[in-house]
């Protein structure tokens, strides 16, 4: 069989032949059975073996279980227990996976009544050996249970695949998707066929077809994606020697592969083999979900008795109803190529919150591809209305995507429908990023933090929503996408009759769209030189705030947990400082800090004030300890710090409930050129924190003051006393230390970073010197592992280099690691022999591994 597959047989004539291999096996094993009790006709009569689910449907996948009900009359069922035990045991034994239950007919009848799973199971059955009375007197009670409580039946249907949908990933661009469970997969297929059996007694697709239970288009739609689906799942299955459903990324190469993908026009084989993948699976789910819709619509009478009443037409072409928005048979034709009847039937949809019904759904779904792409002023003006409008917009935009027209008003929308994103970092396709991007922007407005008020301080959010619709849209061509994308943005704006000024700053928001974050994340944002040149760059306040929204809800649209608090507070202080340089005014924060330094010398008693030393520590902290902390905090820090003994240290550790981070707080004295950067490093990692951004800065009196903000995947929410205590002691036992530090093996760490480099990215070092007036910039781009930093900055402690400030970012599946180095004597590395050197180690630390 696999000879067969191999040579091209098409997936379900393979499944065919698998199920009367199968069917052969167990017929034998029965009849060897039965022979052993000494009335092999006599067992026969008494017992019916009926296969069910994808067995019943011949559809058996290489290494299936063999799902099996031995129905009996009812009688003495005792009496066929040992002929039904020996039977299972050789079943088992032949090596096949059974699932197998001894049941009467009224019994199985009974389970179907109150569990949907065990119901769908049984549609699809058919006899294998035994008693076809038996067979025949179960397929009565079952068919005439179901004709009665056809809508029931349906809605049991439906729930249970909405939880195992759940289980398995409801979104449907799954970065892994398990072909048979996951929304649009071979599940949703059979779903399809329940329902059908439900609603008219047949299951067959073809079947249905015939009846004019399913449109030609749909049918047609549906037969590929089987096809697709189960040469899919055949493949996977053989090459595994298992039941292997889940469509993993190395999976995923190696078929693209073997199905002859080559690539090309920016995009990798596996893309091109994924968004097929994502294309078939779109079909089946739009297939489904209709089919859902109309079932769940058509389970009461209660829009059929109240609509005539309650219910309102809209110029006779569209009639609001009680529970759904349809049009009548007027609307239907001004519907069909009208792309301004489409926007005016979804707006009433989306503003009433009231679904399309079945017939109507339909009739655009199956118009979209035959409707033209001209854009009249009417058209965009009703487009844009729903885009800006933020209670309609994401809904609005979802539904034209799904059924076909958004692509109409926005053409580059095409070219990412289905569009995969091959690496880890991108959970969802290109299409679906840019919907859930708009999504998340306008969930911003309920925040009361930073993020919520400038979004709702945004005066033309048409632009912002525009802009997130467009800001990825570039992906999938060999140029970079943010050029591609600003070319979009520059041809869509007069398309939409945007002003001049506004198709400016949507051009400006795509184009720009990466690099709050990346200046955000990688780079010391408190640098006045890096604030001054963003200002330059962003221009204007309007801007400024789109961008900083916009960049936010990039990264919430990129996953789950992605966009995390300690995110959103480094992107919010870039914000504030960037908006006090645009308007002008004295930077809020550095009256902070002004005020911030005199109440800690207001808050030191007498002696402490009399002390230079603490005069001294006072004017040389740095302006984000100052601003992080209370002037009390610092007090107690600066108390601590002065009673180092000569060369020590002190650390400790706080909770910061706004980002959900862990700031340590170290002091080492005379402590500069000891690689106490590297070396604590190596303790944070070593007990499992996640290091997200250090600073280090050399004091008065040669003190040296390091923070580290990290988070700590051991503990939910603030840690205990006792975790930050024994971390700190750690930290502090580095110093000097001659012992490398022993990182954690966590279990699945080895498979995680292999999945990550499937990506295929190159291992990079770059140096920067025009970033940092004060420092070199050394970027490393890598896979991550453990104990990384601690290597890379022994390395650099080693060169005889001063580490100032440290970030850890993430570019697509590669860590970015960020470190702003000088010489001992506090200046740039200008020297080009010695800038290669750096780089030349950099990636002699980073390929020891690779």
């Amino acid at each position: 069989m696999r000879e067969m597959h191999d040579r091209g047989l098409d997936g379900l004539q393979v499944c065919n032949r698998l199920t009367t291999l199968v069917d052969g096996v167990i017929g034998k094993l029965f009849d060897a059975a039965a022979a052993v009790e000494g009335d092999a006709a006599g067992a026969r009569t008494k017992l019916a073996l009926v296969a069910l689910g994808g067995y019943g449907r011949r559809q058996s996948a290489p290494y299936s279980d063999v799902d099996l009900m031995l129905l009996h009359s009812g009688a003495e069922p005792e009496s066929l227990a040992q002929l039904v035990r020996r039977f299972t045991n050789s079943v088992f034994d032949a090596g096949l996976q059974l699932g197998s239950s001894l049941r009467s007919a009224e019994e199985a009848i009974a389970l179907a009544r109150t569990d949907g799973v065990i119901c769908s199971s049984l549609i699809d059955n058919r006899l294998i050996a035994g008693s076809q009375p038996l067979h025949d007197h179960f397929r009565e009670l079952f068919d005439r249970m179901v004709r009665k409580r056809s809508k029931a039946v349906c809605k049991s249907f439906c729930d249970a695949r909405a939880e195992e949908r759940n289980q398995y990933g409801e979104s449907l661009y799954l970065l892994e998707p398990h072909v048979k469970r996951s929304r649009g997969g071979l599940r949703d297929i059979h779903l399809l066929r329940w329902i059908g059996f439900a609603e008219l007694g047949e299951s067959d697709p073809d079947r249905l077809f015939m009846q004019g239970a399913m449109s030609k288009f749909d049918h047609h739609r549906l037969q590929n994606a089987q096809a697709f689906l189960l040469r899919l799942r055949n493949e996977m299955q053989f090459h595994a020697n298992s039941a292997k459903d889940l469509l993993d990324r190395a999976e995923q190469l190696r078929v693209a592969a073997l199905m002859g993908y080559r690539g090309g026009e920016g995009l990798l084989p596996v893309e091109q083999f994924m968004r097929d993948y994502f294309r078939h699976t779109n079909h089946v789910w739009q297939m489904a979900r209709r089919r859902e819709a109309a079932n769940l619509a058509g389970s009461t009478m209660t829009s059929r008795v109240l609509d005539p009443v309650l219910g309102r037409k809209v110029e006779g072409d569209y009639r609001i109803g009680v529970r759904q928005v349809s049009a009548t048979r007027s609307g239907l034709t001004k519907l069909q190529g009208n792309l301004g009847e489409v926007l005016r039937i979804v707006e009433l949809s989306v503003s009433e919150g009231k679904p399309l019904d079945h017939g109507t759904y339909s009739a655009l779904l199956l118009a979209a591809p035959e409707c033209g792409e001209e854009m009249g002023s009417a058209v965009a003006e009703r487009f844009l209305y729903l885009l800006g409008t933020p209670t309609l917009a994401p809904r609005a935009l979802r539904l034209l995507h799904e059924l076909g027209y958004l692509e109409k008003i926005i053409p580059a929308m095409k070219h990412a429908r289905c569009l995969l994103q091959f690496n880890q970092y991108h959970k969802f396709t290109v299409d679906e990023h840019s919907l859930q991007a708009v999504e998340q922007v306008i969930g911003f407005a309920k925040r009361d933090d930073a993020l919520g008020e400038a979004y709702r301080n945004v005066v033309d959010k048409r632009r912002l929503h525009l802009a997130l619709l467009l800001h990825d849209l570039g992906k999938g061509f060999e140029e970079e996408h943010s050029e591609v994308g600003r070319r979009i943005a520059e041809e869509i704006g007069p398309r939409l009759g945007l002003h001049p000024s506004a198709t400016r700053d949507v051009s400006f928001l795509v184009h720009q769209h990466l690099n709050m974050t990346d200046l955000a994340l990688r780079r010391d944002i408190g640098d006045r030189e890096l604030i001054g040149r963003f200002a330059e760059l962003v221009a204007t306040p309007d801007r400024l705030r789109m961008l900083y929204v916009l960049s936010a809800a990039d990264l919430a649209a990129v996953g789950p947990d992605v966009l995390t608090q300690w995110k959103v507070q480094v992107l919010s202080e870039l914000f504030y400082k960037t908006l006090a340089v645009l308007e002008g005014k004295p930077s809020a924060q550095a009256a902070t800090l002004s005020d911030r330094r005199r109440e800690i010398v207001d808050l030191l008693t007498p002696a402490e004030q009399s002390d230079p030393w603490f005069q001294r520590q006072i004017e040389a902290l740095p302006a984000a300890l100052v601003a992080a902390r209370s002037g009390r905090e610092i007090g107690e820090a600066l108390r601590r710090f002065r009673k180092l003994p000569e060369r020590g240290a002190d650390a400790w550790g706080h909770y910061n409930a706004n980002n959900a981070t862990v700031e340590f707080i170290v002091g080492v004295d005379r402590g500069h050129g000891r690689g106490a950067f590297s070396s604590m490093a190596g303790a944070l990692s070593s007990n499992g924190l996640q290091i997200l951004a250090a600073d280090m800065q050399v004091m008065a009196d040669d003190l040296l003051l390091l923070r580290f903000a990290v988070t700590d995947p051991d503990s939910k929410g603030e840690p205990p006393p006792s975790r930050l205590a024994a971390v700190s002691k750690d930290i502090i036992a580095s110093v000097d230390s001659k012992e490398p530090p022993r990182f954690r093996k966590i279990w699945g760490q080895d498979s995680a970073e292999a999945s990550l480099r499937l990506t295929g990215l190159p291992n990079n070092v770059r140096i920067d010197n025009a970033a940092s007036a004060g420092a070199t910039v050394v970027e490393v781009y890598t896979f991550d592992r453990t104990g990384l930093l601690y290597s890379l900055a022994r390395r650099l402690h080693d060169l005889e280099l001063t580490i100032c400030h440290a970030k850890i970012a993430t570019n697509i599946d590669q860590v970015v690691d960020v470190f702003y180095v000088t010489n001992r004597g506090g200046e740039k590395i200008e020297d080009e022999a010695r800038l290669d050197h750096i780089r030349r180690e950099m990636m002699a630390v980073i390929e020891a591994r690779t």
